[in-house]
């Protein structure tokens, strides 16, 4: 299991801002490696944007319905001198509800830059609360990320080096 208790307390922290993120960080990155613990945490909060989005659009979604979304999160965050860029979100928010060619093209930076502004606003919306982010996480993150990293794990080389 890669997602370990420890990454769960990281990304708890990096969305309620409680806790000490930094130290976790520090510490998954000494134990698992920087280029392993930031893939899993990634896919981690990938896993957390995906079930965020589909819990927002249960029923699918429109071109404006993506724009709105990447709107007011883009306006949430502009107010705190955080710059989301439009194409990389909309791109990023159409892979999380299934659209896995929108994100072919994009930069992998600003889809990462994008990725978390995107995940707490959709959990804002939802009024998820700090107490409710463990629950979410545990049951609906973590299996979806262990899935991900499976087959990631399971992909054979040449799959893995197309990538």
């Amino acid at each position: 299991m890669d997602i370990t208790s420890e990454y769960v307390a990281a990304l708890r922290s990096c969305l309620t801002g409680e806790g000490d993120y930094s130290g976790l960080s520090a510490g998954l990155q000494a134990r698992d490696g920087g280029d392993r613990s930031a893939r899993i945490f990634l896919a981690f909060a990938g896993a957390a944007l995906r079930c965020a989005a589909r819990r927002r659009f249960p029923e699918g979604y429109t071109d404006a319905d993506v724009v709105r979304l990447v709107g007011h999160t883009r306006a949430r965050f502009a107010e705190d001198g955080y710059e989301v860029d439009p194409l990389a979100a909309e791109a990023i928010v159409r892979d999380a509800l299934g659209d896995t060619a929108a994100t072919a093209h994009q930069d992998g930076l600003a889809m990462g830059t994008a990725l978390f502004p995107l995940l707490l606003d959709l959990l804002d919306q939802e009024g998820i609360t700090a107490d409710q982010v463990d629950d979410f996480l545990t049951t609906e993150v973590v299996p979806l990320a262990e899935a991900w990293l499976a087959r990631e794990k399971s992909a054979s080389p040449s799959d893995r080096a197309s990538r």
